[in-house]
Formats: structure tokens, C-alpha cells, sequence
């Protein structure tokens, strides 16, 4: 079980989103995200997919992690508490282009701030975990509709094929 911290008497409010978000300052410019989509030849870097020109994720490798608090949930909302992000990067010496890899929307959600080994064990476990959780999955196994192999998670950058 996780243990979370003790939480503050007197948490401000979570406001309603009014559609701003903050930017790194120093955000990559067309030209480089061009290029770093070719990285390996327009593909995820982690899955392979072939990547849209619009709509994929330039991913920090190592992440830059961000900093959030607790504050209270909007009323009607189910919850007593979310996190939310205060705008400070823990790591901003990590938001280089040299950190980047070209994801899909999926890989880079996925990933969120883990490290590419934490990912790739985060992967790993999840027959498991469908297996543990998931009676549809069970089902499915038992019918013989799903059929684990069981290999190693190798991401697409790790495959020895050029660009």
C-alpha cells in the first residue's frame, strides 16, 4: 500500500481550467521537431508506430519531472483532493534537445515520469496485472482468445534498424 503524506488543514481550492498552460521557456522550434521526429524514421520511439506529423509527443528520455501539490477537488467531483501541477520542472537541465525522443500520444502518457527501465518494467507486469484485475482478460485467456508470449520488452529504439 501506498502511504501518502499528511495532508494541510487549509489546501487552496483547485480552480477551473481556463484553458491556459504554462511552456517550457526554452520550447523546441519547428525545424527541431521536425528532425527529431525522423529520428527513427518517423516512428515511436518506444513502440514503432509510424508518427502523424501532428499529434505525437516529443519525450524527455530522462524525465524532467514536475513538481505538484495538493490542493481541494471542485465540489461534485467524487474526490476530496487531486494533485496539480505547480509549473516547476525539478530537473529543467534534463529539457534538452539530446533527451528527446519522438513518442506517440499512448508510449509518452504511459511513461509519464518514469525512466525508460521503469517503463519497460512497468510493461512488463502488465499481463499480470490483467490477469489479476481484469475478468474480461480471464475470460479471454481461458477461451484461449489471448495468448502470452513471454519475452523481454524491447523498445523500437533499442531495434538494430536504420532509419
Amino acid at each position: 500500500m501506498i502511504e501518502l503524506p499528511d495532508l494541510p488543514k487549509h489546501l487552496p481550492k483547485a480552480e477551473v481550467p481556463d484553458g491556459r498552460f504554462s511552456r517550457p521557456k526554452n520550447k523546441i522550434t519547428k525545424a527541431q521537431r521536425a528532425e527529431l521526429r525522423m529520428k527513427f524514421g518517423g516512428r515511436c520511439a518506444y513502440c514503432g508506430c509510424f508518427l502523424p506529423e501532428k499529434g505525437w509527443h516529443a519525450d524527455h528520455v530522462e524525465p524532467v519531472r514536475r513538481d505538484f501539490e495538493y490542493v481541494l477537488a471542485p465540489v461534485g467531483s467524487g474526490v476530496t483532493h487531486v494533485a496539480r501541477n505547480t509549473g516547476k520542472v525539478l530537473h529543467p537541465d534534463l529539457h534538452t534537445i539530446e533527451n528527446l525522443f519522438p513518442a506517440c500520444a499512448p508510449c509518452n502518457l504511459f511513461k509519464g515520469a518514469f525512466s525508460v527501465e521503469g517503463m519497460r518494467k512497468e510493461i512488463s507486469q502488465q499481463v499480470e496485472r490483467a490477469r489479476t484485475y481484469s475478468v474480461n482478460f480471464r475470460t479471454a485467456e481461458r477461451f484461449g482468445l489471448v495468448e502470452i508470449v513471454d519475452k523481454p520488452v524491447v523498445f523500437w529504439f533499442e531495434h538494430d534498424v536504420a532509419p
